[in-house]
């Protein structure tokens, strides 16, 4: 049986989509706290003496409109909707964002790459408060070819790491609302996400957690265990999405010692299983300060 390989149009590489200026807002940083779950008062006080601060993934919040001008550009880039997955995510954090801050977010596509079947397609994305960038993101979008199979992989080049000792294991809930609480929170309104019948339409077995809520939700153990609670000490934070969160249920987030830096800055590796014991987030990677 012939394989149907996808081939995307690189006449895009290099091109660049912008939106903004977007408003750090309380309610939007509180929207979308509830929305992951938190009880951090960092995020949801309305007590005056306590410094308001967004979650670390709050600045999702600021990608629908650039990754709706790629959609635009579906059709001719060949990039099938349909068939996209959100493969691995990385974020850093240069400054803390504040109620009332005025961002401007960029993105240009900086790698399209076939691996085997499949393709790759990369965005590196910044977050700018006028001229400073105050969050940068590596976006890996994967293009599934028409026969793959579930052996192939999303991030072949990542590297496998030595697991240091367990600094801390957590369970955290999937509510069969959370889906679509994210999707109000985050504006992520992809269907699949909040409705089975069109996540069955696609080959999924019911409709699944964003992959970036995900992700929130693995933050937050890293924040309200190792950070006392505190985000701004959050340098960076990367990880692979390699299996679908299916809602309402559990999943296991565990994290491990990976040492400190010549700088100061402590770096754990961090993996998240489903109650299947199955890996949902790999390769998981943070860094923060002391």
């Amino acid at each position: 049986m012939s394989e149907e390989i996808v081939k995307l149009n690189k006449d895009f590489l290099g091109k660049e989509y912008s939106t903004g200026p977007q408003l750090v807002e309380v309610e939007s940083i509180r929207q979308f706290a509830l929305a992951t779950n938190e009880k951090n008062p960092r995020y949801l006080s309305t007590d005056p003496h306590v410094e308001l601060v967004p979650p670390p993934l709050y600045p999702v919040v600021f990608l629908p409109g650039i990754l709706s001008q790629l959609v635009d550009d579906a059709e001719e880039m060949n990039f099938d909707i349909l068939r996209v997955v959100h493969a691995e995510h990385k974020m850093s954090w240069r400054a803390i964002l504040h109620p009332g801050d005025s961002i401007h977010t960029t993105a240009r596509i900086i790698n399209m790459e076939q691996r085997g079947v499949n393709d790759i397609l990369d965005l590196q994305i910044h977050c700018k408060q006028e001229e400073n960038i105050v969050v940068e993101m590596k976006y890996r979008l994967l293009v599934r070819g028409k026969k793959t199979t579930r052996d192939d992989k999303t991030g072949e080049g990542a590297q496998v790491v030595e697991r240091g000792k367990v600094l801390v294991k957590k369970m955290t809930v999937v509510t069969g609302d959370q889906g679509v609480r994210y999707a109000k929170a985050s504006g992520d309104h992809n269907p699949i996400h909040t409705s089975d019948e069109i996540a069955r339409s696609v080959g999924l077995p019911s409709a699944i957690l964003h992959g970036l809520c995900t992700m929130a939700l693995a933050s937050q153990v890293l924040v309200d265990e190792l950070l006392d609670g505190d985000p701004r000490r959050l340098k960076s934070m990367e990880v692979r999405f390699s299996r679908p969160v299916l809602l309402d249920q559990s999943i296991a987030t565990e994290v491990y010692d990976a040492g400190i830096k010549d700088d100061g800055i402590h770096v754990v590796h961090f993996e998240s299983r489903d109650e299947k014991d199955i890996p949902v987030l790999v390769h998981g990677m943070a860094e923060f300060s002391e």
